[in-house]
């Protein structure tokens, strides 16, 4: 819970009149007998309760300056800057001949023809030869480029632990060597807890689901090879990213073949491809700009040694992000307040509204003399402008870009994460929530909430059982606590062949959630996680009439208890069949019926566990704290509508 907001200037001018008067006569011994609005003396009181009440109104005008030092002292952020969106840019150049032009991190590319919003990049990006008509080919059990073409998300590799592997047939031309690194964007299917790399969101280390192996080939020979170097952004496939495959000298664009295998697939669920990208870099919004002298002697040269000096910086109001600043060879670093400075601190204060460097008054931070030896470094940008959807009309604008063959750019993905900067109305609001944020395992509830909320990993439930522990499974072990974790899952078709019933963590996952877990735990407390324990059951609906389409109907009905007992989007809720909660025959009979409609009446749903392979009737089936259900088969029976037990369909 978060700490309510203290209010001050609750006392009101009535409410302390009302408590003057009562004291009065005990105070002048009753000697004050006229308490009316007429006697100077009431009047005189009702001065000063008029002036304290403005007292107590002003308490609560907290000027912004303590604000940000509060923040400081509670150790969270003081108010913060705008946050710049980014996006992939796939990069398209001419071609004069070998070798492929290689543009630079750093390379400015705006979609706006004023050049207003820009983008940099923030890798080198070797821009190899692209078949105009080509398209990236897949292959796993199966052609899957039709799926790809069409986004339906292609599943990569399996889920069940064995080894695994997808070939790709990138649309390389020529048959050129290769300057530098081939950059791919791997766009997947993947859930909102696991940003892509390139998003401001994006957790830093992130360990891999399965240990991939990316290789290459020519196509129609020889055995696939390994690169020189990867760098996998997409975290072995648990997210979207890009990928950097630096090939060996005897590569060239005809090796165009790509190999991503593993020997034991241990994800959650198998990866979902929605495309690949070649000549890609991620990119943001925001610029490096250099002021010298030149441009800022104006200023500088007419500073006097008085407080408050001001240094205004070139195109920066409303966009400033970072700065550092050289005066007369001398370096100059910024805070966020003097309130720590000395007379002798070489130090700025941002003002990113004015785009100016604010220096201190010779109390708390030095002033500033008149120099013209002046070097200003600073980066601009960010804001919700730079967000935006998918555009093809990227063009450079450095000269330097476009003196290295790039024509133009487009962004597959959507630029995303763009954010204003922060007010401190706002900053004031999030240290509010800080306030109330779990950061220590005490409580159940608080193993819960760290277990889903780790980053970089999808936890869609978790469910913690106190005294559990696994050396011990009859006996509960004061002190022990085992997390059962859920990971999130594609629940989009049940009818998909790559469809999981009863999704296990990958063993990366565990290890990252132990690991936060064993941080915020207490120091007598002995923490364990653990995939869930799914309990197969077996199911039987008794239906009573005549349906025409009998395979409709058990379809349908299968469909139902296999939703309603879903550990992500089953139960009542639609939030995941609870944890231990028993299986009740009229329980599932609701569900099964508001499906069917008036297809057909559902008399009774029987449950079977522990291996039968016959449903019983009028019986519940109990589950333990940690334990979820897992149909493992569903019949459908066409019944009298009097009677029941005959005639399995």
């Amino acid at each position: 819970m978060t700490v309510p907001t203290p209010k001050l200037d609750d006392l009101t001018w009535a409410d302390m009149m009302a408590a003057i008067r009562r004291r009065v006569p005990a105070e002048s011994a009753g000697a004050w007998t006229l308490h009316a609005p007429a006697d100077p003396g009431v009047t005189l009181l009702e001065l000063l309760a008029y002036l304290l009440e403005q007292r107590l109104y002003w308490l609560d005008q907290v000027p912004d300056t303590l604000t940000v030092a509060v923040l400081r002292l509670l150790g969270l952020d003081p108010p913060r800057p705008a946050r710049p969106a980014a996006t992939v840019l796939r990069l398209a150049a001419e071609w004069p001949g070998a070798p492929a032009p290689v543009v630079p991190a750093g390379t400015a590319l705006s979609r706006d023809p004023a050049g207003r919003v820009t983008f940099t990049l923030d890798d080198d990006v070797a821009v190899f030869p692209v078949d105009p008509a080509g398209e990236v080919t897949v292959r796993t059990d199966r052609d899957r480029t039709a799926d790809l073409r069409a986004r339906r998300g292609v599943s990569l590799l399996a889920s069940g632990g064995g080894p695994a592997e997808a070939r790709f047939t990138l649309p390389l031309a020529g048959d050129l060597p290769a300057p530098g690194s081939l950059s791919l964007l791997f766009e997947l299917d993947a859930p909102a807890a696991s940003p892509p790399s390139w998003s401001p969101r994006a957790a830093g280390d992130v360990p891999p689901p399965a240990e991939l192996t990316w290789s290459w080939f020519r196509p129609g020979s020889g055995a696939a090879r390994s690169f020189a170097k990867v760098e996998d952004g997409t975290a072995g496939l648990r997210r979207s990213g890009i990928v950097r495959l630096l090939p060996p000298p005897d590569w060239t664009t005809a090796d165009r073949g790509l190999l991503v295998s593993t020997r034991a697939a241990t994800f959650a669920a198998a990866p979902r491809l929605l495309q690949v990208a070649v000549n890609v870099s991620a990119a943001r919004d925001r610029q490096r700009r250099t002021a010298t002298g030149a441009e800022l002697a104006g200023q500088t040269g007419a500073w006097l040694k008085l407080p408050g000096r001001r240094l205004v910086l070139p195109d920066a109001a409303g966009r400033l992000l970072e700065a550092s600043l050289w005066l007369a060879g001398e370096e100059w670093r910024p805070v966020t307040d003097f309130t720590f400075g000395a007379p002798a601190d070489r130090v700025f204060v941002i003002d990113r509204a004015e785009g100016a460097l604010v220096f201190g008054d010779g109390l708390t931070g030095r002033i500033p003399l008149p120099t013209g030896d002046v070097r200003a470094e600073y980066v601009i940008g960010g804001g919700r402008a730079g967000n935006g959807g998918l555009t093809a009309n990227w063009l450079p604008v450095q000269d330097h870009a476009a003196g290295r063959g790039v024509t133009a750019a487009s962004n597959p993905v959507r630029a995303d994460g763009g954010e204003d900067a922060e007010t401190v109305a706002q900053a004031r609001r999030r240290a509010a929530g800080a306030l109330g944020e779990v950061t220590r395992a005490v409580t159940a509830a608080d193993y819960v909430t760290l277990a889903r909320t780790t980053p970089g990993v999808a936890v869609a439930r978790a469910h913690a059982s106190l005294g559990r522990h696994p050396g011990f499974p009859c006996s509960a072990v004061p002190g022990a606590v085992t997390v059962h974790l859920v990971p999130a899952v594609p629940r989009d078709d049940f009818d998909r062949p790559d469809f999981v019933s009863a999704p296990v963590p990958d063993p990366a996952m565990i290890r990252v959630v132990a690991a936060r877990l064993d941080r915020a735990r207490l120091l007598t407390a002995e923490v364990f996680v653990r995939a869930p324990v799914y309990r197969e059951v077996t199911l039987r609906v008794d239906l009573s009439g005549d349906p025409a389409d009998r395979a409709r109907v058990s379809a349908t009905a299968a469909l139902a208890l296999r939703r309603y007992l879903d550990p992500l989007v089953g139960g009542d809720d639609g939030s995941g069949w609870p944890f231990g909660r028993p299986l009740r025959p009229s329980a599932l009979l609701r569900p099964v019926q508001r499906a069917l409609g008036d297809l057909a009446d559902v008399v009774a749903v029987a449950i079977g566990a522990d291996g039968e392979e016959t449903a019983q009737d009028c019986r519940d089936v109990p589950l333990r704290p940690f334990e979820l259900p897992v149909p493992r088969v569903i019949r459908t029976r066409v019944v009298p509508a009097a009677e029941t037990g005959e005639g399995l369909t």
